[in-house]
């Protein structure tokens, strides 16, 4: 499969003369500091893809497959300025940031779900960056709060928007844990170390298209960070998570909606935001089971 993120040549791009795509990439992620393997723009592209692509699943909840291939990702995230999962925005990343010399791999993760379980399927990814020497784990498509910049994977704590994050280990496995109130630490997600091709998780968008209590089909479910940390729509809950808080409006109309959702998809066509609302509607009439916990 060939890379959107080419020369004109058709050969894998590097550095900031990559080529067109990785321009447009850069561009699309509002990016203009100079692209090279070092853990400052790491933590620079980061923020701005979390920034400038929304967690959505619009398209799921329209009955359309999402199309996992990088071309066909690359122009819905990047030429149509839409956002997406971690199916879609995570390998394109990936993909990406290996074109800018990175070390990466592609690895799945299964999420801890406000209810003290585990959630039934590894159906999340996250990467695992080298750079400088070091192992990084970056998630650029979580609904939920997680980490905003690259965690070093030394164990060490680090602290940013107000929450602390660490990488440990939970049942028997490597994890990102989040300092809670009383100064424990609770999992947000376990993840694996192998690395992750296209026919690895392609069945995930199977499990969410067809399971009778996937959230990517029932539920309007779209997030972004944001200075500070990030915004999060679940059906009528509208979650700010700024400075080491969490405040929740419920929204009960639609104009209230429509006002949580353009700011999650600030920066971006009218016509998303009017989808979206669309979609609020109809599932809010449509509801079918409570919401599971989700990654």
């Amino acid at each position: 499969m060939t890379s959107p993120l080419t020369t004109p040549s058709g050969t894998p791009g590097s550095g900031p003369d990559a080529g067109p795509a990785t321009d447009e990439y850069l561009r699309r992620l509002g990016h203009d500091h100079p692209l090279e393997p070092s853990v400052d723009c790491l933590r620079s592209l980061v923020r701005a893809h979390l920034s400038a692509v929304p967690y959505e699943m619009l398209d799921a909840l329209d009955g359309r497959r999402p199309a996992l291939d990088l071309p066909g990702v690359f122009d819905k995230v990047v030429r149509r300025r839409e956002g997406g999962t971690c199916l879609e925005s995570t390998p394109l990343f990936g993909r990406f940031l290996r074109d800018a010399g990175f070390g990466v791999r592609l690895v799945a993760a299964q999420a801890w779900r406000v209810n003290g379980q585990w959630a039934p399927r590894w159906d999340h990814l996250l990467l695992l960056v080298e750079a400088e020497g070091a192992e990084w784990v970056v998630d650029v498509s979580f609904l939920m709060l997680t980490i905003l910049e690259p965690l070093r994977a030394d164990g060490g704590e680090h602290t940013h928007c107000g929450w602390t994050y660490r990488v440990g280990t939970a049942d028997g496995h490597r994890a990102v844990l989040r300092r809670t109130s009383d100064g424990g630490w609770v999992p947000v997600y376990r993840f694996a170390s192998r690395p992750l091709e296209l026919a690895d998780y392609a069945w995930i968008v199977d499990y969410h298209m067809e399971a009778a209590d996937s959230p990517l089909t029932g539920s309007l479910l779209c997030s972004r960070g944001v200075p500070g940390g990030k915004l999060i729509l679940m059906r009528e809950n509208f979650v700010r998570a700024e400075h080491g808080r969490e405040r929740v409006e419920y929204l009960a109309t639609p104009a209230e909606a429509e006002k949580a959702i353009a700011e999650v998809f600030h920066g971006h066509d009218e016509h998303l935001v009017e989808r979206a609302v669309r979609l609020w509607e109809r599932t809010r009439r449509n509801r079918r089971a409570p919401l599971p916990g989700i990654g």
